[in-house]
């Protein structure tokens, strides 16, 4: 084994262990471009799919990989979980048929092993459970239980005798060995969370689920702190000590592992400290380039914090520069960035299945800006999502006094305009369509173009006149411009179907039409097309946008982790986006995170 393979498939598995499903593809994804045939990397490769909630795309590569064949005892369990994660996706009475094909797999991989591994026989009790065979459900959690004590102690032997006694009826046992199962996840969050999915399945029980000790996630924010000889500031340099060690109280109170936000001098710095010293995972994010961003966000508070930033940023886990292009004065960026920063600490939520926050350094004055703290909250609070203030400056009034005024200001609050609003940004094209006889044209425009419309009228029906902000065409080209994101979502599935009921020979059409579609979130600019007389939307993110769709296959909608992080941000449960991979853009636009949109 060479070191190089050596240190890919431990960087898998770190990954792997922390949750961070997206980054263990990508790593699993790099590997296999090194060693195609690898089996252990096209394992995790598909894995690291399914924990996503990336069924079918898991299955797709499963069966590229030909694992099925292999002899390995995982990669038999693997094919079993892929059939119970369909089950889980399907509403249907047939859903039974599936949980007891998961149970039957898992049972075969179980006599595979000789009845000596606890792992597929704790599967196959709880597949037959679902599937509504109790006495089978029985006869496994028994073997469980027996396997287990002659087994060494470890997280899995733990969480597995607990699954089988919860499956027995013994929910005071259950939650005994969760406990004891905590003990040895050290930091293993992808189990605890794998455990999570799996018990919650099977019991609503609170003093059972509660017993797993899944690390709380966090969007932070807070003030630029003033420059040390200044004394004033809406976060002032003499507060910085008592600050510290409020964020330090708060984050050990909410067991916080996961932070996500930015990089300014002051509060945002103090909590990417305290994150660190946790040994917590650290997502960063920035509005525009590094330099830019520490001249305008970080100097005027001293050198030392320039240090500060610094040490952070190589330490973070992960670093994101939201727009290519400078500030300009334009606080629409700011925005986009906090926006991006709440909406991936969201859709890691939804990986792990942890707790997620949002904890800000506020000096309790209401603004009415387009960036900044007190925008960042009420974004956040406005969705019904949990928040914690801690104050920058000392408060003479009660508690109760200042959730009274700030329950007011909320009920009141307008963000001011600037000259870009971020909004969603969709292209589509239709496979094939230069090769459309010219004599078919009229009939695709009248067919095609006309089922596009249609769906465009029923999404202003159903959610207002401006929900579509802007809808163009050329040739087969779409260009749509929208308000929210389930907007957008709803709109491109609804797009999909309708064209998806045009058949090639019934319609008249020499080939099957397919549509393709890209969608991205940004701030773009809201402008007067003078040539058109028209309202049209121009800027890098409508570029951006565009180098979606022609990567993009045909009759699928690929969105970018911008847009699938604020549908997550904006509890858009209907949708769900699946990770797909980084991806190279169209005409050398760079790479970029996507995702397969789906309904949910």
């Amino acid at each position: 084994m060479s070191l190089k393979y050596a240190v890919t498939i431990r960087s898998v598995e770190l990954s792997m262990k922390t949750g961070e499903y997206l980054k263990a593809y990508d790593q699993a994804e790099a590997g296999l471009a090194l060693y195609p045939e690898d089996k252990q990397l096209q394992y995790f490769a598909v894995l690291s799919l399914a924990r996503q909630g990336a069924t079918e795309q898991a299955q797709n590569l499963y069966n590229t990989f030909d694992l099925g064949s292999s002899e390995d005892g995982s990669h038999a369990a693997l094919a079993a979980r892929l059939i119970k994660d369909h089950a889980l996706s399907d509403g249907s009475r047939q859903r039974l048929d599936s949980f007891l094909e998961a149970a039957e797999s898992y049972e075969r991989v179980f006599i595979s092993t000789q009845s000596k591994d606890y792992y597929p026989a704790v599967n196959a009790a709880t597949m037959y459970f679902l599937a509504g065979r109790l006495e089978q459900a029985e006869v496994f959690a028994n073997l469980v239980l027996s396997l287990c004590r002659k087994s060494e102690p470890s997280y899995w032997v733990h969480a597995s005798i607990a699954e089988a006694y919860i499956l027995l009826g013994d929910n005071l046992s259950a939650a005994k060995e969760l406990s004891l199962a905590n003990d040895f996840a050290s930091g293993d969050w992808s189990s605890l969370a794998t455990t999570k999915k799996q018990l919650e399945l099977i019991t609503d029980n609170p003093d059972v689920l509660s017993a797993l000790q899944l690390p709380r996630i966090i969007h932070y924010a807070g003030h630029i702190i003033s420059a040390p000889d200044s004394g004033s500031g809406r976060f002032s340099a003499d507060q910085q000590s008592r600050v510290t060690e409020e964020i330090r109280s708060l984050l050990d109170t909410l067991s916080v592992g996961i932070g996500y936000g930015s990089l300014a001098a002051g509060a945002d710095i103090i909590f990417a400290e305290e994150i660190l010293r946790r040994n917590g995972e650290l997502h960063v994010a920035l509005p525009f380039s590094v330099e830019e961003f520490k001249r305008l966000s970080v100097a005027s508070a001293g050198d030392d914090w320039l240090e500060r930033f610094d040490v952070c940023w190589e330490q973070a886990t992960t670093t994101n520069i939201c727009s290519t292009g400078s500030y300009n004065d334009d606080d629409s960026l700011f925005n986009y960035c906090s926006l991006y920063s709440m909406g991936r600490a969201c859709l890691r939520q939804q990986l792990l299945s942890a707790p997620v926050s949002q904890v800000v350094v506020w000096d309790g004055e209401e603004t009415r800006t387009i960036a900044g703290t007190y925008t960042d909250k009420q974004t956040w609070s406005d969705l019904g999502r949990d928040n914690h203030i801690i104050f920058s400056s000392e408060v003479t009034a009660s508690l109760e006094e200042f959730e009274a005024k700030s329950t007011t200001l909320k009920k009141g609050y307008e963000p001011a305009l600037s000259s870009k609003q971020p909004y969603s940004i969709l292209f589509g094209d239709i496979k094939g369509f230069s090769a459309l006889p010219d004599a078919q044209l009229p009939r695709f425009v009248r067919r095609v173009l006309g089922c596009i419309a249609r769906v465009l009228e029923d999404i202003k029906d159903a959610e207002g006149e401006d929900a579509v902000l802007m809808a163009n065409t050329w040739g087969d080209g779409l260009f749509v411009v929208m308000r929210d994101t389930h907007v957008a979502a709803k709109c491109s599935l609804a797009m999909q179907q309708a064209i998806g009921g045009i058949g090639a020979h019934d319609d008249g059409f020499e080939s099957p039409i397919e549509l393709r579609l890209g969608i991205h979130f940004g701030p773009i600019y809201e402008i007067e097309d003078p040539v058109t007389k028209r309202t049209n939307y121009f800027g890098e993110h409508v570029n951006m946008a565009a180098r979606i769709e022609p990567i993009t296959p045909p009759s699928q909608v690929y969105v970018t982790e911008s847009f699938a992080a604020q549908l997550a941000l904006s509890r858009a449960m209907n949708y769900r986006a699946e990770y797909v991979g980084i991806m190279p853009m169209a005409k050398d636009f760079g790479d970029l995170r996507m995702y397969l949109l789906r309904e949910r």
